[in-house]
Parts: C-alpha cells; structure tokens; sequence
C-alpha cells in the first residue's frame, strides 16, 4: 500500500513544476487557451510564457536564456537552435498560421489599398527576426507593389507590437490573423486574410530546449500541443492545423 501511495506521490510532483515557454508573438492569444486547457489535467502545474519575436527569442536562448520549450513562427529559426546544439529534439510543426490586412481607421483592407496616398503608415513585423514580417514582405514583393509603398512602411519589433501599433497609429498594418480571433479583438473586424499563395507557407515548429531536459512538464506541453484538444484551439484561432 505504501508503495502505491509513494508511486502516485512521484507520478504527481512530477509535473508539479514550473515551465518556461518562449513563444512566437502570433500565438499569445491562442496559447493562453492552451495553456488553460493543459492546467485542467495537471492543476499544479506553473506555465510561464514569454512571447516575442522568433529571431530575438532565439538570441534570448542563445545567451543562456532558462528557456524548457520553444515555439517558433517559422521552421527555420527552429532549426538554428537545433543545429547549434540546443535543443533535444529537430523542429516539429505544431501548426500554420496567415497574414491579415487590418485597418482600424476605415481604408480597404487589400493590398491594392496600399498605393493609396492618403495612407502614410503601413504597419509590418520586423522581416529580419518575425516570419509573419517575412512573409508579409514577400507578398508585398510578389504582388508587385513593394517598390511603390516601401517608404510607407513602419517595422515594429513583433507581429504582437505589429498589432497594437496598428490599432494605436498606422493607418493600415499586417497582422496575425490569429489574435484578430480573440474575443477582446473582434470589434476590429474591417481586415482580410492575405492570399497565402503570395508568401512562403508559415509554417510553426517548436522544440523542447536543452533546459527542458529533466522537466517533465516540458515533454507532457510538447505532447498537449500537438494533440487533437489543442489542435481544434488551433483551428478555433484561424491556424490550419498539421495533418
């Protein structure tokens, strides 16, 4: 009997523990639900989430950062971290996510827009450390206008930063799409998804970090993450969710 009762004992404080999460800006609304659907099944769990910017988080990570799982906005700087000898496992597509046009001060929400003087302001991610950045960037490229509005643009330091400075100043910004799903978000709804065909495909990997190693709570989100509960969040949220 006492064996039994010392079994159960490890099997809960293992997870009675605290987890150190960096993640991609996009994903701060999606992954406050997550996190609240994970804490139902192990109620003494601690979950904190850093968000920002992939590329920064990944210098973050590189500096000694007490990072145990990261989630990125791309596949690639992912893989820097593994390649570098980081983390524990290669870069695992949790899901993919898209780019939206959103203007809260009335102008269409459409690339053609862009070209039009009245807009002075376009809002993007940084291209060199946020993949939504990236991608918008290469849109704007394929669609031929970037030459046109390039000194209109304004890069904030995140998709998240992207964000606020688009419903605080910009006259028009790209966005998650993502985040423009979360319930506080939805009275800013004149905006449209870009055209996913204009930009590489953003697709999120993570990867359990070397500090994640004996932390147990770290494999058990990983797990939670890619499971069918979390993946209808996911879709819940605007993302496509993996195959």
């Amino acid at each position: 009997m006492r064996s039994i009762f010392l079994l159960l004992t490890l099997m809960v404080c293992s997870f009675a523990s605290t987890l150190n999460v960096a993640a991609a800006a996009n994903a701060a609304y999606v992954l406050e639900e997550i996190k609240s659907e994970f804490i139902k099944l192990h109620p003494d769990a601690k979950i904190n989430i850093t968000l920002g910017s992939s590329g920064k988080l990944v210098a973050q990570i590189k500096n000694g950062a007490p990072f145990d799982l990261f989630l990125s906005a791309n596949i690639d700087f992912a893989d820097v971290l593994y390649k570098d000898g980081f983390a524990l496992n290669k870069p695992v597509i949790y899901t993919s996510g898209s780019v939206a046009i959103l203007s809260v001060r009335g102008y269409e929400p459409s690339l053609n827009s862009l070209k039009n003087k009245d807009i002075k302001t376009i809002i993007i991610a940084n291209p060199k450390t946020a993949p939504y950045g990236a991608a918008t960037i290469e849109a704007f490229k394929n669609a031929g206008i970037y030459d046109e509005i390039k000194d209109k643009i304004i890069e904030a330091n995140s998709i998240g930063d992207a964000l606020n400075q688009t419903i605080k100043a910009g006259d028009i910004g790209f966005v998650a799409a993502s985040a423009l799903k979360a319930e506080q978000m939805q009275k800013y709804d004149n905006y449209a998804i870009i055209d996913s065909s204009l930009h590489t495909s953003i697709d999120q990997a993570m990867l359990i970090l070397n500090h994640g190693q004996n932390n147990k709570l770290a494999k058990a989100f990983y797990d939670f993450i890619l499971s069918h509960k979390a993946q209808e969040i996911f879709i819940k949220f605007g993302y496509r969710a993996i195959k």
